[in-house]
């Protein structure tokens, strides 16, 4: 049950994300199967990871309204990156690949949605009492530490739902990933996830020196020591272009044509 200043807006038994495991999802805390009579799934976004098993669960599917065609047709997620083209799966994050599910309603129709954008253009958090639960708005400090960077398509409305994050009333924060958190510690990972993108941002600045997306994208791979992963382009690219996007917005770039590149980007 879900209570909004103690009147109910939602009963029955639900789930936030659906996540890839085979055959069976079990909860040991409770010794139960947890797909058992859930009557909704929430998602957070369109990324397969976070809804994979959904089809599985004889539930009604929520998710943001500009998510759902991710999450009917999975393939939208990285074949926008290629021109729509058809290319070799090992070149794709295993995150993008997955069973598609219809959905049956759009989350900004309930009270205790959240909007943290930025991971994805309409990702979507849920605040169910006292717990926020937050899916890939934040990352955990280990997986900053292993990877320097972390897939999001826009770091200035990221920035803000982190902002957002620390100005919302809760106890307990759930991430897409990684451990429940207190609320001390959720504020701490929020402002350290800020750190974190600005840091990203300031790097990609300092790469930029008249060269195209592309080669930027090439030094940033190298920068992060990615060069051996082979989806790592379908990971970085939009990383790369929500910052120069963020970039152009803040008058830091310029773009301009080049006779013998194309399109290149300068600092002011």
């Amino acid at each position: 049950m879900i209570k909004l200043e103690n009147v109910v807006v939602y009963s029955g038994r639900f789930m936030v994300n659906t996540v890839i495991w085979k055959d069976y999802a079990f909860d040991p805390s409770v010794g139960s199967n947890v797909y058992h009579n859930v009557k909704t799934v929430f998602i957070t976004h369109g990324h397969a990871d976070h809804f994979s098993d959904a089809h599985l669960i004889d539930a009604k599917v929520v998710a943001p309204k500009l998510e759902a065609n991710m999450i009917e047709k999975p393939d939208i997620n990285w074949r926008g990156h290629f021109n729509w083209a058809l290319l070799p799966k090992e070149l794709v994050t295993p995150y993008f690949i997955g069973k598609g599910v219809k959905v049956d309603d759009f989350a900004e129709n309930y009270p205790f949605s959240i909007p943290l954008p930025g991971h994805t253009y309409a990702h979507t958090g849920y605040l169910i009492e006292n717990v926020l639960i937050a899916g890939d708005c934040i990352y955990p400090i280990d997986y900053w530490e292993r990877f320097g960077v972390l897939y999001y398509t826009d770091p200035d409305a990221l920035i803000e739902s982190l902002n957002r994050i620390v100005e919302l009333d809760w106890d307990y924060l759930i991430p897409g990933h990684g451990e429940v958190l207190c609320r001390d510690e959720g504020v701490k990972l929020a402002r350290e996830n800020i750190r974190r993108i600005m840091e990203v941002d300031k790097t990609i600045l300092s790469i930029v020196d008249e060269n195209t997306e592309c080669e930027i994208l090439a030094e940033v791979i190298r920068v992060y020591g990615a060069e051996n992963v082979k989806a790592v382009f379908n990971i970085l690219k939009p990383v790369v272009s929500g910052h120069l996007s963020s970039l152009y917005q803040r008058k830091l770039i310029t773009v301009e044509m080049d006779d013998k590149k194309g399109v290149i980007f300068k600092k002011t």
